[in-house]
């Protein structure tokens, strides 16, 4: 950011400012630091002390990492830089590809306001956005904290990627699904090493089969037992509609995949329940999704 405000409560600019002592950003009033570099300086949001020794030493070699990979993996006029500094949006991608494609690295937690503040931001510069998860956010398969991250494209479908800095290899979760009644998220993995990094860009899986499964006795007795009060009240209008328990209606009913963009159980929106979508800044391009409805029918 180019001004945060000082001790005094004053807004200063990062140009003009000499003084040392604390400063902190005029937005969500967090502590900042003053970045001097010989073309603009800059402030920049002081890490959480939590992440202060785990998080920034792998970000920083995960970073070098990708973007030597990169270079070897584009054609020599293909410009990779840095942390450039994008004044009308007041942001610092990890790295921009060409000017066109923004690539961040995201190993500390991020909250999703932040996330979608950023995300809409390099939209409205008309860049493609790719999240790489690192860090804090490792991890052998998908749970649920990562579909904040889910992405789109028409080879790997709803898709999440990581990376490993330290075994160097990218894990592409790709076809993400949920299937059954509560919403078991499901998915492809494929591992490359970093050295192929190409090969993880070109990767284009065969189409997935839709799968079924049908509802179990255990599943069934969890939603009879469940006590939550949306549900129960949404059990007894159901009732009250068609003289019949949801339990009974749903005895030996068959889920098909489900696109992972619903935070309704599939049970609740086979019930007839209207579903209410997942915030996910990073599928706000309505003509993907759209598109993969489309295929699917």
């Amino acid at each position: 950011m180019y001004a945060a405000l000082n001790e005094k409560n004053q807004l200063i600019n990062a140009i003009e400012c000499k003084e040392k002592g604390q400063f902190k950003c005029p937005e969500c009033k967090r502590p900042v630091i003053l970045i001097k570099t010989a073309v603009t300086p800059f402030f920049k949001h002081q890490p959480e002390t939590t992440n202060e020794t785990n998080e920034r030493p792998i970000h920083k070699q995960g970073k070098k990492q990708l973007i030597e990979a990169l270079k070897k993996s584009t054609p020599e006029s293909c410009v990779i830089e840095e942390e450039v500094y994008l004044k009308e949006i007041d942001q610092r991608p990890d790295i921009m590809v060409d000017k066109k494609t923004v690539i961040e690295y995201q190993c500390a937690k991020i909250d999703l306001p932040t996330l979608s503040k950023r995300a809409d931001k390099y939209r409205q510069l008309g860049l493609e956005d790719l999240w790489i998860l690192g860090g804090d956010y490792l991890s052998k398969k998908l749970t649920k904290q990562h579909l904040k991250f889910l992405a789109y494209n028409d080879n790997w479908r709803f898709f999440i990627v990581m990376f490993d800095p330290k075994s160097q290899r990218l894990s592409l979760f790709y076809e993400v699904r949920f299937i059954g009644p509560f919403n078991r998220v499901t998915c492809h993995k494929k591992t490359f090493k970093l050295k192929n990094f190409k090969h993880f860009l070109d990767f284009q899986p065969e189409r997935d089969e839709v799968k079924e499964v049908k509802i179990s006795e255990h599943q069934i007795e969890r939603i009879r037992k469940i006590q939550d009060p949306k549900i129960n009240h949404f059990k007894t209008s159901y009732y009250m509609r068609h003289h019949e328990r949801v339990e009974d209606f749903l005895e030996g009913k068959k889920f098909e995949m489900l696109k992972p963009i619903y935070q309704t159980y599939h049970w609740m929106i086979k019930c007839g329940s209207t579903p209410r979508r997942i915030r996910q800044p990073l599928l706000n391009r309505p003509r993907n999704v759209e598109q993969d409805k489309k295929s699917e029918k």
